[in-house]
């Protein structure tokens, strides 16, 4: 590691681009972040779209990214100019719609910032660069202190695949302990990280209800919706809301 320190506590997990609450708890659960992205980018995946509140309906908003073969690599996607006016789009779309939103300039102002990191860079911006300024830039307006790498830094063996990748990326990382969300218990076995040294943690997120302007609530809204309407000492309690559990 560069500071010399083993990372007590890992996550891994495929880039998003201003994901919901729960990957933030993912986040901020692990002493290091690890942005899977040396796997298959997944199309019409959810890495760079989510959803937000429009009249008071789910919206969804895709941050396109430039054309590359079909089965690709995270690692090989990158943003450009179609990027920029999307997210454009998005910002005016926020201002307009979270317009009574007590801290609405908080989340215009992120999308702003990854607009100008896009317009920016020298070359088409790199996807999981990109990715990772947003999630850095997020974390530090919700108090995260938590450091995000990309394993695509890691060299791993290319044919290794599932848990086998996961368990090569944490012992080329020097963790004692990998945290997975829940929908990945079926996945990963605790015995197969035990005999690695690791120890198995799954988080199962919770999201507390907060207001929207809406009559009820919608969960699972893009981290957008949450930083719009609620404080960020707020959302830093929220973090701690999920559960960790020993596989």
């Amino acid at each position: 590691m560069t500071d010399g320190k083993t990372p007590r506590r890992v996550a891994i997990m495929q880039p998003y681009l201003f994901p919901y609450l729960g990957y933030f708890q993912l986040i901020s659960a692990a002493d290091e972040f690890w942005l899977l992205d040396d796997v298959q980018f997944i199309q019409q995946g959810w890495m760079h779209r989510n959803r937000l509140l429009v009249g008071g309906q789910e919206f969804l908003f895709t941050i396109p990214v430039n054309k590359h073969p079909r089965m690709d690599l995270i690692c090989n996607k990158t943003f450009g100019h179609a990027a920029v006016l999307a997210l454009e789009k998005l910002r005016k779309t926020i201002v307009s719609s979270y317009a009574k939103a007590p801290y609405v300039s908080l989340a215009t102002d992120l999308v702003a910032a990854v607009a100008e990191h896009i317009t920016d860079a020298d070359k088409p911006a790199d996807f999981t660069d990109t990715t990772c300024f947003a999630l850095e830039r997020t974390c530090a307006a919700l108090g995260i202190n938590t450091v995000i790498r990309r394993t695509s830094d890691l060299s791993l063996d290319p044919d290794l695949t599932g848990q086998a990748r996961i368990i090569a990326a944490c012992r080329a990382i020097g963790a004692e302990s990998y945290v997975n969300m829940i929908g990945g218990k079926a996945l990963y076995d605790g015995e197969s990280f035990a005999k690695a040294d690791i120890s198995l943690w799954f988080l199962n997120p919770t999201l507390p209800e907060y207001p929207q302007g809406i009559a009820g609530f919608v969960p699972g809204l893009s981290i957008l919706d949450a930083i719009a309407h609620v404080s960020a000492d707020e959302i830093s309690t929220m973090l701690t809301a999920a559960e960790l559990i020993r596989a």
